[in-house]
């Protein structure tokens, strides 16, 4: 379970090399911003294993970093850490432009209507070239996707934790009574 104030933003795939590498999917839309991490704290199945110092990081594969954390020198020292989250905490993340959400904002946040009538919330987000497609559950577990589009997404408020959206013609079809 994450704390309110920290956020994930890598896995460890698995170790590189001999010398104490691991294999990073960075859970950011810019890889860059490892090159300017000096620490993180890693957490595996629920428990955190400590707070680890960044020596180095590289780019790998278009969607991998290779990190070296100090004082891990052999690929001994990292095995275990295979599976575990880098995480930071919320404070560190840069700011968003007032029209962008960071995807953990966005989940758990109940959506509704500009008429108000209640869809459910958000459980998780499908990126796609184009657009975000939100992904709401209601009460009874009926899926609703919403294009996070400016003619759907009306208002998006994250200190009174909600999102209005104005359904387009057809969208909520097959959710009965939806205005």
């Amino acid at each position: 379970m994450l704390a309110e104030n920290e956020v994930t933003v890598g896995i460890i795939l698995r170790p590189h090399g001999l010398r104490g590498m691991v294999k990073v999917r960075p859970l950011t839309d810019d890889p860059n911003r490892y090159f300017d991490l000096k620490k993180v704290g890693l957490h595996q199945k629920g428990r955190r294993l400590g707070e680890f110092s960044i020596e180095r990081v590289e780019m790998s594969a278009p969607q991998s970093l290779l990190v070296k954390f100090r004082g891990r020198d052999s690929i001994n020292d990292v095995e275990a850490l295979r599976g575990a989250e880098l995480r930071i905490p919320r404070a560190e993340c840069l700011p968003t432009a007032s029209d962008q959400f960071y995807h953990f904002d966005l989940i758990g946040l109940p959506v509704q209507t500009t008429a108000g009538r209640a869809l459910g919330t958000v459980s998780s987000i499908m990126e796609h070239p184009g657009n975000d497609v939100w992904v709401v559950h209601d009460a009874e577990h009926n899926e609703l996707l919403i294009p996070a589009i400016a003619s759907v997404v009306k208002e998006v408020d994250l200190e009174k934790k909600r999102i209005v959206v104005a359904p387009l013609p057809g969208l909520f079809e097959e959710a009965p009574n939806v205005t």
